[in-house]
């Protein structure tokens, strides 16, 4: 990191993608916005792929943000703790924003209000609304000004006898734009709280890290799938050392526990992917 500009192979630059800020002059440049726009769409949904537990199109969310009139909104839960690395959505000199966990220092992260509850509690999820005018016609106006972040990132370069190294610790700076950098320029933004359990399961380790990682990710889904049977009032078997069965009813079968009425009164098997009603495994 010592300011040099880094090489991927003998006489070429090492480049890499945008960050998820990017997204904005990717559907611009690929006609998304006037696509859409053609077919009578006024709002659109994003969200980040590392997150098994979104709910699409989130009609609550949705209904909420439009009624508001919003040009943008966001869905926040609060942080479990102060170093939790997520973001929070708060106010900047008087503008939205997100300042994020690499970003805020300890000690302002830890402040907390007279109830205990961080003061910095509305952690980021990503998981964002958008008005179509507002990405037809402000953000055109805006992206040339979005912010650019500092990346620490493990870049692959040629060292002076032309190998290719491939670091395993942060050698270089990229810059990044991110997808939530166009709220200081929002007028009317909507923020609406949600239950963690509900709508947030990051993937962001590999596999056996205990947090964050594929095993935590499907223990939440399978979480979800049986509360969604129990408000139901079915039972799920757990086997006999009450560890957590694999258990999971398809989201073509229930969007948010919806539609589950048949299941009442029955037990059934832990282990199964419920793709139909009428297929149900009971015991």
């Amino acid at each position: 990191m010592d300011g040099k500009v880094i090489l991927e192979s003998p006489g070429r630059v090492a480049v890499a993608p945008d960050g998820n800020g990017g997204v904005y002059g990717g559907m611009r440049a690929g006609g998304a916005v006037d696509w859409m726009r053609a077919r009578g769409v006024e709002h659109i949904h994003s969200y980040c792929v590392d997150n098994c537990l979104v709910r699409v199109a989130d009609p609550v969310f949705l209904g909420y943000a439009s009624t508001r009139g919003a040009e943008c909104g966001a869905l926040v839960v609060p942080k479990k703790a102060w170093d939790e690395p997520v973001g929070v959505i708060c106010k900047r000199n008087g503008l939205y924003g997100v300042v994020e966990y690499s970003e805020i220092t300890h000690e302002t992260a830890q402040q907390t209000r007279a109830n205990g509850e961080l003061a910095y509690n509305a952690g980021n999820i990503c998981n964002h609304y958008y008005s179509i005018d507002f990405l037809h016609t402000r953000v055109p106006e805006i992206e040339a000004n979005l912010e650019h972040h500092v990346a620490r990132k493990k870049i692959p370069y040629v060292d002076d006898a032309g190998e290719t190294v491939r670091p395993t610790k942060p050698n270089g700076i990229k810059l990044e734009r991110f997808v939530f950098d166009v709220f200081p320029y929002v007028e009317n933004l909507a923020i609406l709280e949600v239950d963690r359990k509900d709508q947030f399961s990051p993937l962001k380790n590999g596999p056996g890290a205990g947090v964050d990682c594929p095993e935590t990710s499907r223990s939440d889904l399978i979480d979800q799938c049986i509360r969604f049977a129990e408000a139901a009032g079915a039972i799920v078997q757990r086997s006999a050392d009450g560890s957590q069965p694999a258990f999971e009813i398809s989201g073509l079968v229930t969007y948010a526990g919806e539609g589950l009425e048949s299941l009442s009164g029955k037990t059934l098997a832990g282990d199964q992917l419920i793709t139909d009603l009428n297929a149900v495994v009971t015991v």
